[in-house]
């Protein structure tokens, strides 16, 4: 289909052969308003939420103690604590095929999750939310031997929520996950009044889209 958005004329739709003149479609901000009282409302980027499931073993491998004992009440408090995080996207990878002189063709060989998901998070005085993390990197690589663990000993599960007017209207669940990256935290005398974030990068496999009817229920399910 093409015809000329700058003109009032009617638009030339080619289909098998023969021409068929439809009328192009003004736009203005009365419909859309009314398109958007057709539905709830739009998305805002900060109505969301994140939960987050590390491994199984983690409260094993965090030992004895108050941050062990108390170690799925930090990981609800932390998830809370999610400054920004992005949702990943998803990408088809392509191969370039072209016959002779034709024209050549982007093919779509496979598909991909690439990049990681960044995210920061506000810290308690005690830096509870660093070690937190740094646990659970610990549960990857050993930092004495520098020898790494078993892949599925360390990767957790993560869920990414768009929140609206009665609750989670969408839902992403990120398959095994783990802090790939820890950054670093900025200090300065100047910040009086700034909260520390701690920026984290987690790497993934892929991620899918949550069943609608399953958005408010428990997630520990695996």
């Amino acid at each position: 289909m093409a015809y000329n958005k700058g003109t009032d004329k009617d638009a030339v739709l080619a289909h098998k052969g023969t021409n068929r003149r439809i009328k192009p479609r003004s736009r203005s901000i009365d419909e859309f308003k009314a398109i958007l009282s057709k539905g709830t409302g739009m998305a805002r980027t900060a109505k969301y939420e994140v939960v987050l499931w590390p491994p199984l073993a983690l409260v094993e491998y965090a030992g004895s103690g108050a941050f062990a004992a108390n170690l799925l009440d930090y990981t609800r408090d932390i998830s809370l604590q999610c400054n920004t995080i992005a949702m990943p996207g998803h990408d088809l990878q392509t191969q370039t095929v072209q016959y002779g002189s034709q024209p050549a063709r982007e093919i779509v060989t496979s598909h991909g999750y690439e990049g990681t998901i960044a995210a920061t998070f506000y810290m308690d005085e005690n830096l509870e939310t660093k070690s937190y993390f740094d646990l659970w990197q610990h549960m990857a690589v050993n930092s004495t031997t520098h020898k790494a663990r078993y892949y599925k000993d360390y990767v957790g599960k993560m869920q990414i929520f768009q929140l609206g007017g009665g609750g989670r209207t969408y839902g992403m669940e990120v398959e095994e996950v783990y802090p790939a990256t820890i950054g670093q935290i900025e200090y300065a005398y100047e910040t009086v009044d700034a909260l520390a974030l701690l920026p984290v990068e987690f790497q993934y496999r892929k991620w899918k889209t949550m069943d609608p009817r399953t958005l408010d229920r428990d997630g520990r399910g695996r």
